[in-house]
This record gives C-alpha cells, structure tokens and sequence, in this order.
C-alpha cells in the first residue's frame, strides 16, 4: 500500500476529480482530445474540507474548472490517503439498440478496471489501450477513468460506471474523465478516437451534438465514417448507409473479380483513390485507408478503415464478408465544410 499526504494534516476529503493536460496546458476537468505523440496526463485533484474552508489539492501546475482557473495545494501537503486508478470500459466490443419499432438505446457495459501501474501515485500518464476488448488502436483510441480515494476507512471516488445518462443514451456522462488519442489530424486520424469503443448497431441520439457518435461511446458504420468528417469541419447530420449518397460525390463504382480486383462497368481495374475515400457496400461503408495487393488498383487485399459486429479497425476488404459484393468509392462534397 502507498499512500501519499501528510500525515499531520486533518482536513476531510469530500470530493474527488480527474484533470487531464495536453502538453503544457492547464488540466481540465472537461473531455481531452489530443493527437498520438502529445503527453496527456492524468492529475489527481481532492477537494478538502479543513479549518471551516475548502482546499484543492493537487500536482497539476494549472487546473481549470470550467472557464475559471483555481488554486491549488500539493497532494504532499494534504490528508494523507491512499490512491486508485481506474479504467471505465466497454466491457463488449458490439451492442444494438434494436430497430424500427424496438428501437431503444442499450446500456453500455461499462467496468472499472484497475490501472496496476499507476502504483497510487498522483500523476500518472492516460493510456487508452483497452483491457476488455480487442486493441486495434495501438496506442490511439478513447479511454474513461476514475479515480478512488481511501481515507481512513472513508472510500470517495471520482464518477465512475454509475454516472449514467439514463434515457438519453447508453453511455456515461462526461463526468467521467474521458481522454481520446488520434493517430493525427487527417480524416483516417479523426477516425480512431472511435477505436476501442463498441459497435452499436443503429447508433443514435436525439440530436447530432447528443449523438451516441459525438460522445464518443460508440457508432455504427455510418456514424462512424460521419464522425470523421464532422470532426474535420464537415456541416452534415448523422445518417444511415442509404443517406450517404446525398453528402457524397461518386467517383467510381465495380463488382469484384476472381482476381480480388474491382473492375468497373467496362471492365477496366478501378484504381486506388486516395485514403478516406468512402468504401460503399449495400449496408455497409468503411474508409479506403491502406493500399496493398495490386499496388495502384483497387483490389480486396486493400485495408479499410470500418466497424461492423466489433470495435473500429483497419482490416482487408477480404475479410469484412462484403468483398464480393458491388463497392462504390465515394468523396464527402467539398461544399459540406466550413471552419468549426
């Protein structure tokens, strides 16, 4: 057991947070978003009760809670307690929430799991590799933690898998602290703070902004690949496979061949586009993302970027079950963005 404090200090923990910084930032206490490279790192901070006022304390340099900046202590030189992490996960890589008339959002099987190597200390570093479900991410994805305080034989604890949104989702609200990772700023980047969340078979939310997609706790395929664009300025609403003809352009369509090739209606190869181009099956979609096989043409060893009956990846058009159906390659309009 470690504890950290002072052991002559008397004051009362009353409340518990995470704040998270990027680099040299202020810690929040809001949802973090940073690119893979950017330290992001995890700040304990205790609200104390002691002499008649209220203390934070606190390693973090800077903490800003909402729009303001607060003063805060030394964990050192706080009540002495103990500390532990926690992961809060999915503990299922893929859900549904029903359809048509069964539609309702299923609640999301969210688990604490201990962080063993965060060792009780204050400051720890956020790592988003999940331990319940598969990693595609390797390193890039979104994570939710908590932190527990023991004082005495007092246990307060930071919002964890109870802190629900009851009706408006399945998912937890933002009280949890939430860091998500991108691999970088480009579309496929935007993509993988999806990773290591479920998939969630017809994904919804009563508005974009509440959108399961948007709070990041999962997303069917469309979702999904609308999640990237609206990250990149794009002024478009969630929809379906069958919606996503209306916010994109073709530009090109073909059935698969013996070969794995793709041939267009004059039997000529399709050739490989550019990465992020939409990858359009009936009912499906994914995002071209690496090209292999045939070098240059668009062939069924080309990876896409996709979720489907599991958390997003990167994997071979071979091995979705779609590669022998008709594929359209398809280009969100240029006219959808705008600064955000």
């Amino acid at each position: 057991m470690v504890r950290v404090g002072n052991d002559q200090a008397t004051g009362r923990v009353i409340a518990v947070r995470i704040v998270a910084a990027v680099g040299d930032a202020a810690a929040t206490d809001q949802p973090t978003y940073a690119r893979a490279g950017e330290p992001v790192v995890l700040f304990a901070a205790l609200d104390v009760q002691e002499a008649g006022k209220r203390t934070v304390y606190s390693d973090a340099p800077a903490v800003r809670l909402g729009a303001h900046e607060i003063r805060v202590r030394p964990i050192a030189t706080g009540p002495l307690v103990e500390l532990r992490w926690n992961k809060i996960e999915p503990a299922a890589a893929e859900l549904s929430n029903g359809d048509g008339n069964d539609f309702h959002f299923a609640e999301i099987d969210y688990r604490a799991t201990p962080i063993e190597t965060a060792g009780g200390k204050p400051v720890i570093a956020a790592d988003v590799h999940p331990t319940l479900t598969p990693d595609h991410g390797n390193g890039v994805g979104t994570m939710r933690y908590q932190l527990v305080v023991l004082q005495g034989d007092r246990v307060i604890a930071s919002p964890g898998p109870e802190a629900r949104r009851g009706k408006a989702s399945g998912g937890l609200l933002d009280t949890v602290m939430r860091v998500s990772i991108r691999r970088d700023d480009t579309y496929l980047g935007f993509l993988t703070e999806m990773y290591n969340q479920p998939y969630i078979w017809a994904s919804a939310g009563f508005t974009d902004a509440t959108h399961q997609s948007e709070r990041l706790e999962g997303s069917d395929c469309a979702d999904f690949i609308v999640y990237g664009a609206r990250r990149m300025g794009a002024k478009l609403s969630y929809t379906y496979t069958g919606g996503l003809p209306r916010i994109t352009t073709l530009v090109a369509a073909g059935t698969h061949g013996r070969d794995g090739l793709y041939r267009d209606a004059h039997g000529q190869p399709i050739a490989f586009t550019r990465p992020g181009d939409l990858v359009l099956f009936p009912r499906h979609v994914g995002a071209l993302a690496v090209d292999r096989g045939t070098i240059g043409v668009l062939d069924d060893q080309d990876l896409i970027m996709h979720t489907l009956w599991d958390s997003p990846k990167e994997q071979a058009i071979a091995d979705t079950g779609y590669a022998d159906q008709p594929l359209e390659l398809r280009r969100f309009k240029p006219d959808l963005h705008r600064d955000r």
